[in-house]
């Protein structure tokens, strides 16, 4: 029985080692799954901290902020651990301030697809683009009001142009 048994969990550790292969399928196929069911992050670097408008914002609903956390925070996201959410868009509007907590994002060092929804279910996307150049010279000022991410928000039908800057602080 022993000589059977550790040959067994020989194999079973070199299957549990295997990789899976990821489920390919195009994007205008329709068993595709959606984009945005997922959570997905491919960074080389480190695009972390809270950006803030470099202008002055106006309108009904404006952006006020975003939050993008470390490596590991989008790690423990996409593994269910919700304890701290790595991206939170903060928005303001007739009804204050609200944070918007993904439910699906799609972040590289270049690009960010987040969707969302605010507390009374009104959908929310996020598409911006991320200036690594940008990025460094803001973080060599301490911060300063250099654009780092730029792209529209929409809240419901209302579409939102935002100008983020990385921010050091007060």
């Amino acid at each position: 029985m022993r000589r059977l048994l550790v040959p067994a969990m020989v194999c079973l550790a070199a299957l549990a080692g295997c990789e899976r292969p990821e489920a390919t399928s195009s994007p205008e196929s329709p068993a595709a799954p959606a984009a945005e069911a997922r959570f997905r992050h491919r960074l080389g670097g480190d695009i972390s901290g809270d950006y803030r408008p470099t202008g002055d914002p106006s309108g009904a609903w404006r952006v006020d902020g975003l939050f993008i956390g470390q490596v590991s925070a989008f790690d423990a996201w996409a593994a269910g651990r919700r304890d701290a959410s790595p991206l939170i868009l903060t928005l303001s509007g007739p009804s204050g301030k609200v944070q918007v907590l993904p439910r699906a994002y799609d972040l590289t060092d270049q690009t960010l697809h987040m969707v969302g929804a605010m507390p009374d279910g009104t959908n929310v996307t996020l598409d911006a683009r991320i200036d690594q150049g940008a990025l460094a010279t803001a973080r060599r000022n301490l911060g300063d009001r250099t654009p780092v991410v730029v792209g529209a928000a929409t809240v419901g039908e209302q579409r939102l142009s935002f100008s983020l800057g990385w921010w050091n602080g007060d």
